[in-house]
């Protein structure tokens, strides 16, 4: 057949629909006028239309070395590898994401969607200040929404945080906005300690989250948040679940019984972080006549001598961070779990979605995300909650899509040999020997002003007093020195702790007189280590699962009367306790014992009572 006829036959076949066979006449077509670049144009528009992306672009690139100046096969080869860069993308292979976008970037250089893509897949590999260069060159073709979000969460990754409240501002510009770009707005507010403004944005997230249609809204960020209720946070985990577009099994596999029982524990934080002193000695501890522990990480290798010790633990250490979620669901079912437990949730670079697909007999969402983990159509995405009978009484289970499972006694473990605390001086910290100390020791995002505004009261009433804060960053600490003075206290009587080690941390605590605690989410493993130094917790309770754990770690050790139920009972409390120091002694006193006599960080106690929980469940 003559290549005139091929094309001919080629072109019908086109026109009718049958675009397989249009390729395949065209393909023979080209093998007789292997310079006929025109085709090379046309077969790579045609895989194209078919989704065969990668063959598309072997015939775009011919065709663009031949026609560098011809911006519709420059403009098809970008299309094609935008499209290869974001399958890539969505499988979490984010280098070969980077390398398409690269490439459709050098082609069209003014086309801001793949400017973008780029930044994106550079920002998924934390490399923030190539993703920031390639955001702003985005927004600098066209100025657009998304980029602003996304160069916003840049800046806040890098702690340039007045460059983010720019760009989170001129992203929500207009009507059009969207309402994450409200939730990350809220929250860098609160990292930085900057309440003008704040309430009012609250209320149009919370009104929005009780609208049908909640969205796509970071579940962990509004935990710190006040005004909303547990059944908001439901809401929210359900709709982020809804939008992730994860798909469910349709029923649980077949697991093949084990000779003894498999556990997984997965986490994004099996390194330095909070997590280590909680969970570190449960994981070295369990039975292994009974059990076989599995840890599945899916967080970064940075480089600490925690996350060496949990990869060199004795239970099988697999890296998780890669595999896309087909793949993913395949690793954990051949590891054939019994019981996994999520220690993450919907944090930064967890994995919590995988079990959508059922990987496991049974789930367990326990310690790193304090709420429900929510719904996936009707049926929860796991099957049970980790708590105790504080944290979720009775009357608030139905704000749990999940079973609950209450341990007795505290729901949170701890690590058993921390480092006794030394007795220090005030003065070793510049502080008056004789001044009385107001402490709390948690993250910025935790502050809200109304807590801050009582802690202001407390410093006016009691003289000679200080407040003792984290250094968690510049701006923050200029917020609230700024916000101090507003409130008629000299800013010299706030003081910022730097970040230190953990001996060092567990030692300052022994010249705090009164650590106060934040609402709505309470200082969590940093009211077991106030525990640990003997040092009194006062907090304030609510219903969400985030403002009941102090509270649950207060009852544990027999110091119930340091919990309060509302914010003039709160002040009231610090009030009295700081001008009475014979009570405040004897609270010392019941600390120290409750300490002792609990279970709080005996890990022998703790394991036999989860042991019995794993087992319980296996029997079902």
């Amino acid at each position: 057949m003559t290549n005139k006829d091929l094309l001919l036959k080629a072109k019908n076949k086109e026109d009718e629909g049958d675009l397989d066979s249009a390729i395949e006449l065209y393909k023979k077509a080209l093998e007789q006028d292997s310079k006929n670049h025109v085709l090379q144009i046309e077969l790579g528009n045609l895989y194209a239309m078919t989704n065969r992306f990668s063959l598309a672009v072997g015939y775009f690139r011919m065709a663009c070395y031949q026609f560098p100046d011809n911006e519709k096969v420059s403009y098809g080869l970008g299309f094609c590898l935008q499209k290869i860069g974001n399958e890539y993308h969505s499988n979490r292979d984010y280098l070969m994401a980077q390398a398409a976008f690269e490439e459709a970037v050098k082609i069209c250089p003014k086309n801001p969607e793949y400017l973008f893509n780029l930044g994106n897949a550079y920002y998924a590999q934390g490399l923030f200040h190539k993703a920031l260069k390639s955001f702003e060159g985005s927004l600098h073709i066209k100025q657009d929404s998304e980029a602003h979000h996304n160069a916003a969460n840049t800046h806040k990754k890098l702690n340039q945080f007045s460059q983010a409240k720019v760009h989170y501002e001129k992203a929500l510009e207009g009507t059009e906005y969207q309402i994450h770009t409200v939730v990350e707005l809220i929250q860098l507010k609160q990292i930085t300690c900057d309440w003008i403004g704040l309430n009012e944005l609250i209320i149009v997230l919370r009104d929005h989250i009780r609208s049908k249609k909640p969205g796509k809204i970071p579940p962990f960020a509004v935990l710190s948040m006040p005004g909303l209720s547990a059944k908001d946070h439901l809401n929210v985990t359900s709709s982020w679940i809804k939008s992730s577009g994860i798909k469910t099994a349709a029923i649980k596999g077949k697991y093949k019984h084990n000779p003894k029982a498999v556990i997984g524990y997965m986490s994004a934080d099996f390194r330095l972080h909070p997590l280590y002193f909680l969970i570190r000695d449960i994981l070295k501890n369990h039975d292994s006549n009974k059990f076989v522990i599995k840890l599945l990480y899916s967080g970064k290798d940075d480089g600490s001598n925690e996350h060496q010790e949990f990869k060199s633990i004795g239970a099988n250490f697999i890296n998780i961070s890669k595999q896309s979620d087909e793949e993913l669901n395949t690793i954990l079912t051949n590891e054939n779990i019994d019981i996994l437990v999520d220690l993450s949730g919907f944090t930064m670079q967890s994995r919590s979605l995988i079990t959508a697909y059922k990987p496991a007999k049974v789930t367990i969402n326990w310690l790193g995300f304090p709420a429900s983990m929510g719904f996936l159509g009707t049926e929860p995405l796991f099957d049970y909650i980790l708590a105790d009978s504080y944290i979720i009484p009775k009357e608030m289970e139905s704000d749990y899509a999940e079973k609950i499972i209450r341990l007795p006694g505290c729901y949170q473990p701890n690590i058993g040999d921390r480092p006794a605390p030394e007795s220090q001086n005030k003065s070793s910290y510049g502080i008056d020997n004789n001044a009385f100390v107001f402490a709390s020791f948690g993250q910025s995002v935790k502050i809200t002003e109304s807590i801050f505004k009582i802690w202001m009261k407390l410093l006016k009433q009691k003289e000679s007093s200080i407040l003792w804060l984290l250094e968690s960053n510049a701006q923050a600490k200029t917020n609230i020195l700024e916000f101090s003075e507003k409130e008629g206290i000299n800013p010299n009587r706030i003081k910022f702790a730097p970040k230190v080690s953990f001996q060092d941390h567990i030692n300052r605590h022994s010249v705090v007189d009164l650590f106060l605690d934040t609402y709505p989410y309470n200082a969590h493993t940093s009211s077991s280590d106030a525990v640990w130094a003997g040092c009194p917790v006062l907090t304030l309770t609510g219903e969400t699962f985030a403002s009941r754990v102090a509270g649950s770690i207060l009852k544990e050790v027999g110091c119930e009367m340091l919990i309060t139920r509302n914010e003039d009972e709160y002040y009231q409390t610090a009030l009295a306790l700081s001008n009475d120091s014979a009570q405040l002694n004897n609270v010392r006193e019941m600390v120290l014992r409750g300490k002792e006599n609990s279970s709080l960080f005996k890990t022998p106690n703790f394991i036999k009572k989860l042991e019995n929980v794993y087992l319980g469940l296996l029997q079902k």
